[in-house]
């Protein structure tokens, strides 16, 4: 038989952690977090900061039928587009400078937006950690029920071969019946099988919790008690913060729809070359600027139709706030009263194998005595067996019913 009771030993944390450290939804939310402080950068380039700008242009407009090909007052008889369109060409070179300003309601809007986005991508990473812990929970408690299932099938194997060994002994001495040793070999063939069951069912276990932890390594590791406890009840769920910070995005982006409602008045100037004609070129460098000023007046009621869009968003999100704060409810009372049902379970399951003990240390000294039969016996370990393994998933349903609780007590 392989043993698995190797000195190397994982408990819950270590799992938990490797999943926390590998998981790729984390890493991706981390990375939106990035993109969005990005984007407030580039908000504060467009919206605060000065542009400036190189600016070159090249116009040639020719006259046929004409003395001269390019000219701004070309003889009645030219051919060619209108002097008062073209001027005749045009030759300039400019740096050019823009900034917005009294804008300080457009980049607030913005900054706040962005601050939400962030606050609510931090609370995605903070649900997907909780996740994690409630998922890669049950797959340990899961791991270490099949270990545990797989060692109790050692323990009788182990039970079975000292019964063997006695009765053979007792058999070549003319105490024991040929009959009852062949059964206790029968039955000793059956739980090694049993238990090679037991180490695959361990195996696929173990296997399923490295995967999900985004480990590699396929050594076989002896778990650890988890032992779970009940939390004590929060205030306020972190479930229900998500409805909170996504009501305030909803107010964010209609801040910034209505930005454009807003008056805008920006500032520019250039400084450069600007002609029409090559004579006199050289003294056509100089400077100007300027102000822009837009007001809307009328866009067809977009602002009202983009509010009643928030109000009904944010009506919707009241009402999932509510129904989720019911299920949250629900939940906790459902795993709660599951909790005190298997602990009576529990206390109930251990007085019975408490009880199946002292009758399997009777069992063997009748055994002995012939007051009873070994098809007998083997039934009492057999009846054990399955009230250890009881006892197991007794035990493991109380260990998930707890972290199902703490999942929804967050």
């Amino acid at each position: 038989m392989v043993n698995i009771r190797l000195s190397a030993q994982n408990n819950l944390q270590y799992y938990l952690s490797a999943a926390l450290r590998n998981s790729p939804a984390i890493k991706e939310n981390q990375s939106s977090i990035q993109i969005i402080r990005l984007d407030r950068q580039l908000n504060n380039a467009e919206f605060s900061l000065p542009q400036v700008s190189l600016t070159a242009n090249y116009l040639f407009a020719p006259y046929f039928n004409n003395n001269e090909l390019v000219t701004t007052a070309p003889q009645p008889t030219a051919i060619g587009y209108d002097a008062s369109v073209t001027n005749g060409g045009l030759y300039s070179a400019q740096v050019n400078l823009s900034k917005n300003i009294f804008n300080s309601g457009l980049t607030n809007a913005y900054d706040m937006q962005t601050g939400l986005q962030i606050t609510s991508t931090e609370h995605a990473i903070q649900t997907v950690k909780h996740n994690l812990e409630k998922d890669i929970t049950d797959q340990y408690i899961l791991t270490y029920q099949a270990e545990e299932l797989y060692y109790l099938s050692e323990a009788l194997i182990d039970t079975v071969r000292q019964q063997l060994d006695l009765t053979r002994a007792l058999m070549l001495r003319g105490l024991a019946k040929q009959s009852d040793y062949l059964l206790l070999k029968v039955e000793l063939a059956n739980q090694e099988i049993a238990s090679l069951e037991a180490l695959s069912s361990y195996k696929t276990n173990l296997y399923e919790l490295n995967t999900s932890c985004g480990i590699t390594d396929t050594a076989l590791v002896e778990l650890t008690h988890a032992d779970l406890k009940k939390r004590d009840p929060v205030n306020e769920s972190n479930f229900l913060r998500k409805y909170s910070i996504d009501s305030m995005l909803i107010v964010s982006r209609q801040k910034v729809l209505e930005t454009k409602y807003l008056p805008q008045l920006s500032i520019f100037a250039n400084a450069g070359l600007n002609a029409v004609e090559l004579t006199g070129i050289q003294r056509k460098f100089g400077i100007s600027a300027g102000l822009n000023f837009s007001y809307p007046i009328f866009d067809g009621g977009q602002r009202n139709i983009t509010r009643q869009q928030s109000a009904v968003s944010a009506d919707i999100l009241g009402l999932q706030k509510v129904n989720q704060r019911v299920t949250i409810q629900n939940k906790k009372n459902e795993t709660s009263s599951q909790l005190s049902a298997l602990s009576r379970n529990m206390n109930a399951i251990n007085g019975q194998i408490k009880d199946y003990e002292q009758i399997i240390r009777l069992s063997r000294s009748e055994l002995r005595q012939g007051q009873l039969t070994m098809i007998e016996f083997i039934t009492i370990l057999r009846n054990f067996l399955d009230l250890k393994k009881t006892e197991i998933q007794t035990y493991t349903n109380y260990q998930q019913a707890i972290n199902q609780f703490n999942y929804w007590n967050w």
